[in-house]
């Protein structure tokens, strides 16, 4: 990758049009290949952007953070198969009893893959919109859970919310100070903000970062836990995070042929081909391609994301 290829994939995203005839609404492009990177910020935008679900991969590797130091002897047992109902059963207003025998089979793993076993998806901006963010944690503990954990696959932020309340539960201090300390210092990533529902972190969206801040994340991803050769996570966590645990129903690859959701790791889509990549509603992307030393991030506020991803597409295919 060099400048004049970066400019004219610029201009790709610039004067693309969307399913409505409209210019796409980017707010960022970055690429990064070995020692080279490329940013650029359209419409001059300094503010930081709202990264939706990619602030569930953020959440991902904080786990990750709170495992590793449990297995160091700062926190007592944790790992992806703690149970998580101990954890927060002191924290909820259990009223809904029929919960309870799934509530005490669900792990970690669970709230990572989206396998928690509701039949709906819950904790999307359109149906909590009129609630209470104080009352969140108690309306999912009560939802009706259909199906045995593990069981189903069904994206949400539910379990994702979930996450962050078991994770502030059990280190019993505030979550987003502890991944300040843990995770953003080490990366360099200032002014990160990430708003709460109720006492507990967002978890599945509303976190906002720069785009320099994407690069670095794809970077610890890349390098398995390494960032500027500080060792921040364990290379296992990175591996684990990244290997495949559950198969997307509904992927196309005739539609793309790099980036489709083939199949799930731990807060992370995992596509056929050899990359991973997190996703974020409206155009939010940090794209992992190992063979090729490769990070791609974009950030926009698009609703017809189609043209970002193919773009991102051809980006794979013969630009890198």
């Amino acid at each position: 990758m060099d400048k004049q290829k970066f400019d004219q994939l610029v201009d790709s995203f610039a004067s693309s049009i969307d399913k409505n005839g409209n210019n796409l609404q980017m707010h960022s492009f970055a690429i990064k290949q070995n020692s080279t990177c490329f940013l650029y910020r359209f419409n001059q935008r300094t503010k930081s952007s709202d990264v939706r679900s990619l602030s569930k991969t953020v959440l991902a590797l904080a786990a990750g953070k709170v495992i590793d130091l449990a297995q160091q002897g700062v926190y007592p047992e944790f790992n992806e198969d703690s149970l998580i109902f101990p954890i927060i059963e002191n924290a909820v207003n259990l009223t809904n009893q029929a919960n309870r025998e799934y509530l005490e089979k669900i792990k970690i793993k669970h709230l990572l893959t989206h396998t928690v076993g509701y039949d709906k998806i819950l904790l999307m901006r359109g149906d909590i919109k009129n609630m209470d963010p104080f009352t969140y944690l108690d309306y999912l503990v009560n939802y009706p859970i259909k199906y045995e954990p593990g069981k189903i696959h069904l994206y949400s932020n539910a379990g994702f919310y979930l996450l962050s309340v078991v994770l502030q539960e059990f280190i019993k201090e505030d979550l987003f100070t502890f991944i300040e300390q843990e995770l953003f210092e080490p990366l360099a990533i200032k002014d990160a903000t990430w708003v709460k529902y109720g006492n507990y972190l967002a978890g599945a969206t509303r976190l906002w970062l720069q785009p320099e801040d994407l690069i670095k994340i794809g970077e610890l991803l890349l390098n398995k836990g390494t960032w500027q050769e500080k060792h921040i996570l364990p290379k296992s966590w990175i591996e684990n995070m990244t290997a495949i645990k559950e198969y997307s129903s509904n992927f196309d690859p005739t539609v793309r042929k790099y980036l489709y959701y083939y199949a799930y790791g731990y807060g992370i889509w995992i596509a056929k081909e050899n990359l991973f990549f997190a996703s974020g509603t409206d155009g939010q992307y940090i794209v992992v391609i190992p063979e090729k030393n490769a990070i791609i991030v974009t950030q926009a506020e698009q609703k017809d994301t189609m043209p970002i991803k193919q773009i991102i597409d051809q980006i794979i295919a013969y630009d890198l």
